[in-house]
């Protein structure tokens, strides 16, 4: 079911640069997925689509050859904000992680990401 809205982690050694940063946003933009990025070490994008926008974006992503690259999960997403297409960068891992608290994902990315408390 390709219009079914999910939620997807990704976890990359660092995100530093600015070539693939550019397009790795406009990967995004273009395979109509949006959320959130935190660029240099680990590098972690957290974004929602429809299921073939985001297995399009990953495709796309993962060709830009990330050092451990590494899709860590996607999942259905019951409710969804409706956010301008694209990538959002945050400035750290306590923003992105407050970003998610707000959107009822916080438990997900910390067990996902193998995060204690």
């Amino acid at each position: 079911m390709s219009s079914e809205i999910c939620i997807s982690l990704v976890r990359m050694h660092h995100i530093s640069n600015p070539t693939k940063f550019r397009r790795l946003k406009q990967h995004a933009r273009n395979s109509d997925v949006s959320g959130l990025v935190k660029k240099g070490k680990p590098g972690v994008l957290v974004f929602q689509g429809t299921r073939s926008s985001v297995k399009t974006f990953l495709e796309n992503a993962r060709a830009l050859r990330y050092l451990e690259w590494r899709h860590v999960d996607t999942r259905p997403l019951i409710s969804f904000s409706a956010v301008a297409s694209g990538l959002h960068e945050v400035p750290d891992m306590n923003s992105l992680i407050e970003q998610l608290e707000i959107a009822g994902l916080k438990d997900w990315f910390r067990t996902q990401m193998g995060m204690s408390g």
